[in-house]
């Protein structure tokens, strides 16, 4: 029997949501030392839903606790 909750949960892939640009991530440590950046970790079939996320938020998100919002500035694919 085909369950279409188990195909869906099977065909999501994680993505997380930066506050620092690839740059800006490399670079950073060099003259700043342990910086502490903001980032999600969330599910979505694609990674242009994902964008679309980000853009239907205006760009930004919100952390998991509710304290702070950020701008994301990269999103990556967690394999």
């Amino acid at each position: 029997m085909f369950d279409e909750n188990k195909e869906k949960e099977f065909l999501t892939m994680k993505f997380e949501f930066k506050s620092l640009s690839t740059y800006e991530e490399v670079a950073t440590p060099n003259f700043m030392g342990g910086v502490n950046y903001h980032s999600l970790i969330q599910e979505f079939d694609s990674m242009a839903e994902a964008v679309k996320y980000v853009t239907d938020h205006h760009g930004y998100l919100i952390t998991d606790n509710g304290k702070f919002a950020f701008e994301v500035r990269n999103i990556s694919l967690i394999k």
